[in-house]
């Protein structure tokens, strides 16, 4: 807390910090997708509004607190506090819609780590997510009849039991977020990688998690914020948190595109020891460049795929079996994917000559 009794200056480097960090992390992942990967995938686009509502999520923070949050009421210049509410009206929207852009984006890379049940589960929870994000924006957007009333709380007109629906929105969000971040702990458990990577696996749920706990920690502000009648100052707790949570987001969504990144200048920190390979752009690999990484295309766990070296099931040359369980390879590749793969070669070869070497042969043996 500051000298002079308030949080405001608490609140307001807490968002600046954040904006920064979230800021480089964002460059970090635009550089890892178009330079090293030369690729942009859906859940990059959705990473980009997410920063975009964030900062504005902090914005309209920053101006909440220059007209009186962090301020203890007594102390509020009493003409800004309908600046100082309609602020905070509009934070509810770029939050709650930040949350659900953060948690899509992560559903979405899931989709691309090649596990069917995980793609299935992943589809559902995105159906989930967006229905959720979408009630709960209109919601706070349309919570009072006139919508003004929602700032101006002298106006005439109704407005939703605002408690209620705080407290089922943060509930709600708590339950997505557990949902959300540990969807993929069945597939992670069943791979065998090396213990480097599966560091960088635990700390990208741990910090997943860490905004579940963010969000919990932030629910047990939001009683006094309601009820108080300090309600400019209670509500401090609420919205640094709320930043903590939506930024953290974005990072625990964000590092596994750092992988490109470590594994291009860094490959002896992550357990990769190919150094001179190139990804993305840089890659002598056709096929490697069309999923846009330096490796072939993941393979599902349950897909046993059959094919031949020349494209014919019929040919002599030899059959491939490729399943993506008991793998020889197993590794996280720069464009995020978890990724197995097996090669068994069989070759078969049919002398058109047979027939004549086993009749000369016989005649042979009967003289």
């Amino acid at each position: 807390m500051a000298a002079d009794g308030t949080q405001g200056p608490v609140v307001v480097g807490i968002c600046v910090a954040f904006a920064v960090v979230t800021f480089c992390v964002l460059v970090l992942r635009l550089f890892a997708r178009v330079y090293v990967l030369g690729k942009m995938g859906l859940d990059d686009y959705l990473i980009i509004g997410a920063c975009s509502l964030a900062w504005a999520f902090i914005a309209v923070t920053i101006v909440a607190v220059q007209n009186g949050l962090g301020t203890h009421y007594v102390d509020t210049d009493k003409t800004k506090l309908i600046d100082y509410a309609f602020a905070v009206w509009l934070s509810s929207m770029f939050y709650l819609a930040c949350l659900g852009f953060v948690k899509t984006s992560v559903l979405w890379f899931y989709t691309r780590l090649g596990d069917r049940y995980l793609t299935r589960l992943s589809w559902v929870m995105m159906g989930v997510i967006g229905a959720q994000a979408t009630s709960f924006v209109l919601v706070a957007a349309f919570q009072c009849q006139p919508i003004s009333k929602a700032w101006a709380s002298t106006e005439p007109g109704t407005c939703v039991d605002i408690n209620v629906f705080y407290l089922c929105n943060a509930a709600l969000n708590i339950l997505t977020d557990v949902l959300t971040y540990t969807l993929p702990i069945k597939v992670i458990l069943r791979l065998q990688m090396p213990k480097k990577q599966k560091i960088v696996l635990g700390i990208i749920l741990c910090l997943g998690l860490f905004a579940c706990v963010s969000s919990i920690i932030r629910i047990t502000y939001i009683p006094a914020m309601l009820t108080s009648a300090d309600f400019t100052y209670a509500i401090s707790g609420a919205m640094y948190w709320s930043v903590i949570e939506t930024n953290i987001g974005i990072l625990a969504a964000s590092i596994p595109s750092f992988k490109a990144i470590a594994s291009r200048f860094l490959p002896r920190f992550i357990g990769e020891y190919s150094s001179g390979k190139k990804y993305g752009p840089w890659s002598g690999n056709t096929s490697a460049r069309r999923y846009g990484s330096g490796f072939t295309k993941v393979i599902g766990p349950r897909n046993i795929t059959l094919g031949t070296d020349n494209g014919k099931e019929d040919t002599e040359m030899g059959t491939q079996i490729r399943p993506a369980s008991n793998s020889s390879e197993e590794r996280i590749i720069p464009d995020g994917k978890i990724f197995t793969q097996t090669e068994i070669e069989t070759t078969v070869e049919t002398s058109h000559d047979f027939g004549s070497f086993g009749s000369s042969s016989l005649e042979r043996a009967h003289r």
